[in-house]
């Protein structure tokens, strides 16, 4: 018999937590209310011995699902649907199909609450960190329309997109930071192997170094003197940086403020229009109502300064308004954009239009994509040349220093 865990709540309001044998989950609240208590929190435990249960979550954390993973998801169901398999058969067959164990079970689990009665949008549900809003909106919406296998088939395409999108940005970043990581490196390399060495021989010869070499030797002994204070500083600022964004006020001031650096600011800015166009398209087509799919959104979105946007879009739409003009009131969305939500109105096609303007921006990217590498490219090569020639004029004036001393001394 399944086990359940609870929380739930006494008259006099205390919380309390605990398990309880039951039939089903019907049965189980209905023995906790005779118990006198008010069900906030239900779920079924699995009945697997502890160690097993260890390594099922070491499992989930060290086999996290990857995009491509939620893509040959919804891709396997999309198909077996379309060829007439039952939703319940077409889970169970691609849990078994699925590389990661952790997403294998979570499968199992989904077919198991269908299996009770769930729907599978209410089944997603239980799983937020598998399965965003959008996945479960454009599900939702594919139940409604009787049309999940088209949906499902739809979300895959977003999926892949996505993962594609990643990869070429990572990709193009790719050189560049290979480029600055080996310019560390081997700056590190100089001045805790090479320049040792090469101090300990101008000390002792009595020459005047030139002014180069008495900077860097200046700077080089700095470092070594307070290496703790300035790598610590570094550290430190990172780490606040990164806490700070992280957290609720941090990561709003930095959705605010990415669009505005140099060069990365006009990438940011058109791969979260890509994504809004791309993610209303794909709820709009899926049948869901303008406002329900502006609401999911921007709950997914991943940017709350364009979120807070997005619900003013939305509640502007609730008043009568339409999506051009509601869009128009923010400088956030270019001309080109409002113009052409506006002509796909007008022409009753907005989520063709949404498409288009995806496709238009995934070429955008592309373009800047490929500029931004070839940019960053000869920039880094232009500063580690510097750097080496710094380097190589601070280490060699001395030393042809001595080398002419030596030729004057055998000279005479």
């Amino acid at each position: 018999m399944p086990i359940y865990a609870y929380k739930a709540r006494d008259r006099s309001g205390k919380l309390s937590e605990g398990r309880i044998e039951a039939q089903n989950e019907k049965q189980a609240v209905a023995r906790l209310k005779d118990q006198g208590f008010f069900v906030t929190s239900l779920e079924e435990e699995h009945l697997l011995p502890p160690v097993q249960r260890e390594l099922s979550l070491l499992a989930g954390f060290r086999n996290r699902v990857k995009l491509q993973d939620l893509a040959n998801f919804a891709r396997g169901v999309a198909t077996m649907l379309e060829a007439g398999v039952p939703l319940l058969g077409a889970l169970r067959s691609v849990a078994r199909q699925a590389v990661n164990p952790y997403f294998s079970q979570t499968i199992e689990e989904i077919a198991a609450k269908i299996e009770r009665g769930y729907s599978l949008s209410r089944a997603l549900l239980d799983y937020p960190k598998v399965f965003n809003r959008v996945f479960v909106g454009m599900v939702q919406s594919g139940e409604a329309g009787g049309n999940l296998d088209w949906t499902l088939a739809r979300l895959s395409d977003y999926l892949e997109w996505e993962k594609d999108l990643r990869d070429k940005i990572q990709s193009a970043t790719y050189y560049p930071m290979i480029l600055f990581i080996a310019m560390i490196a081997s700056s590190f390399f100089l001045v805790y192997f090479v320049f040792p060495q090469f101090v300990l021989l101008f000390e002792a010869f009595t020459i005047e170094l030139p002014l180069i070499t008495r900077v860097v030797l200046g700077f080089i002994r700095f470092v070594n003197a307070h290496w703790f204070l300035i790598y610590g500083s570094f550290f430190a600022s990172f780490s606040v940086f990164f806490l700070y964004v992280t957290s609720e006020k941090g990561r709003k001031w930095w959705d605010r403020k990415k669009y505005r650096l140099p060069l990365f600011g006009k990438l940011f800015h058109k791969l979260i229009l890509s994504r809004f166009a791309w993610i209303m398209n794909g709820l709009l087509r899926s049948g869901m109502p303008m406002v329900q799919a502006l609401e999911v959104t921007a709950s997914s979105i991943g940017d709350s300064h364009l979120q807070e946007m997005i619900l003013e879009v939305a509640e502007s739409i609730r008043r009568g308004r339409n999506l051009s003009q509601s869009i128009s009131q923010f400088q956030f969305f270019p001309p080109l954009v409002i113009q052409m939500v506006n002509v796909g109105e007008e022409a009753g096609n907005l989520d063709l239009t949404l498409s288009k303007i995806t496709e238009l921006y995934d070429k955008e990217i592309n373009l800047f994509v490929a500029r931004l590498s070839s940019t960053i490219e000869p920039v880094l090569t232009v500063i580690i040349g510097i750097g080496v020639f710094i380097v190589a004029l601070s280490l060699f004036l001395p030393i042809f220093e001595l080398a002419s001393r030596g030729m004057q001394g055998g000279g005479m």
